[in-house]
């Protein structure tokens, strides 16, 4: 609703969400939702922070490559080790 109704128009429209528990769809169904987003145009931005688990990281990993086009996508893994997560996302952390 509020990427439909955006002041200005012109600007891509960007999705950003902060994951911060485990994922509990399968990587199929985070593909289809990703093929929807890029068939509509809309970039996302991925931070994954958080509990951690030996999937998480591969089904994000996932819906980004779905969703990915021209490289207007991104996503940042913040290390469980990290002290605060703001200073991660400043330095641009990879």
């Amino acid at each position: 609703m509020a990427l439909k109704h955006r002041q200005n128009k012109h600007q891509q429209q960007r999705i950003i969400i902060f994951v911060g528990s485990l994922v509990k769809y399968d990587k199929k169904a985070l593909e289809t939702i990703g093929k929807k987003l890029k068939k509509n145009s809309v970039a996302l931005d991925i931070v994954d922070f958080g509990e951690e688990d030996d999937e998480k990281p591969e089904k994000l990993e996932a819906l980004l490559a779905a969703i990915n086009a021209n490289d207007s996508s991104h996503i940042v893994h913040v290390p469980s080790s990290a002290n605060a997560l703001s200073d991660v996302l400043i330095s641009g952390y990879n």
